[in-house]
């Protein structure tokens, strides 16, 4: 299994898109990344501007590899709502849009199910979902909160399994701080986990 993370916060620009290559599939978590508007009180640099763009066409090239999209969430770091072709011809996994999601994500889900109209091959509710691709299993959890509470709504988690290997990709769980974060992680027995962490920008 080769994991390659292409964007992250301590990559410059806040993302946690990762692409997963198996002898049986390449899948593609989370084809995101954005900007804080502010962050400490400071506006974007132009050095984090141009690292941006950078893992964008990361991110971009690494869609047109893949055979298998995901959306964890519809935060703008986690999706781009601007970008809907890179869809095309693949199978999307979308956290599902009308059931345990906040008002906010709803209404984004709504608008980008219908900006992507017939880019994918086929779009399949991610949420608790479960699939065998030629080997390789590709699994979800439940909708978990994004975070200590459901106040910014909520995410998948995702385990790719091959052979021997596991990993699991946390999303935003912020922690992971909730036994319903840890029960997956802790049932899934992931041999690598790229876990995200608290966010320090943001007050308590």
């Amino acid at each position: 299994m080769k994991i390659v993370p292409l964007a992250a916060d301590s990559l410059g620009a806040r993302s946690m898109a990762t692409l997963v290559e198996t002898p049986d599939v390449r899948i593609l978590l989370d084809p995101g990344v954005r900007l804080a508007p502010y962050r400490y009180d400071l506006p974007p640099h132009p050095t984090e501007e141009e690292r941006q763009r950078e893992c964008w066409r990361r991110i971009r090239e690494a869609a047109r590899k893949a055979d298998v999209l995901t959306v964890s969430h519809y935060h703008f770091d986690h999706h781009n709502p601007d970008a809907p072709s890179i869809y095309r011809g693949k199978l999307a996994f979308l956290k599902d849009g009308k059931v345990r999601i906040n008002r906010s994500q709803r209404e984004r889900a709504g608008a980008f199910v219908r900006a992507l109209k017939s880019y994918p091959k086929e779009v399949r509710v991610a949420d608790g979902n479960c699939v065998d691709l030629g080997g390789t299993e590709l699994r979800f959890s439940p909708a978990v909160p994004h975070g200590p509470t459901d106040e910014l709504g909520y995410v998948v988690m995702a385990r790719i399994a091959h052979r021997w290997e596991t990993f699991v990709h946390t999303s935003d769980v912020l922690g992971p701080p909730l036994k319903a974060h840890l029960s997956f992680l802790l049932d899934s027995d992931p041999t690598i986990l790229y876990v995200d962490g608290p966010m320090t920008h943001m007050p308590e």
